[in-house]
């Protein structure tokens, strides 16, 4: 008989920067930003999960208002890069402690999965 086997899959770290966020919201801005200008609701657009991340990073308590403050720097920007920048720039203020270092939540994953034969 077979012995059991284990396979133990490395732990991985996970870690969403305010700066990988910014540039999603960027490119989300430019796909569903239209919705918006016709009247669509925020929450019922991609942006929002987006907006809801920065606003986890952040002490500004509405996201409705975070979304105007980025919305405001994505029409005035030209690239992807002026937009982080600027974004960055704004949100500095509201960082909370631990996100002023750009890491959010760390995610130590080990999975171990048993192989029956």
């Amino acid at each position: 008989m077979e012995a059991k086997k284990k396979y133990v899959k490395p732990a991985f770290r996970f870690v969403t920067d305010l700066r990988s966020i910014l540039e999603c919201l960027y490119e989300v801005y430019g796909t569903d930003g239209e919705l918006l200008l016709k009247g669509e609701k925020l929450s019922n657009t991609v942006i929002c999960p987006f907006i809801r991340m920065v606003q986890k990073k952040c002490s500004v308590v509405d996201a409705e208002i975070l979304h105007l403050m980025l919305w405001k720097i994505y029409m005035v920007s030209a690239r992807k890069e002026a937009f982080v920048a600027d974004a960055k720039k704004e949100l500095q203020p509201y960082l909370t402690k631990k996100d002023e270092k750009q890491i959010d939540t760390i995610y130590d994953t080990t999975y171990t999965i048993d192989r029956r034969h």
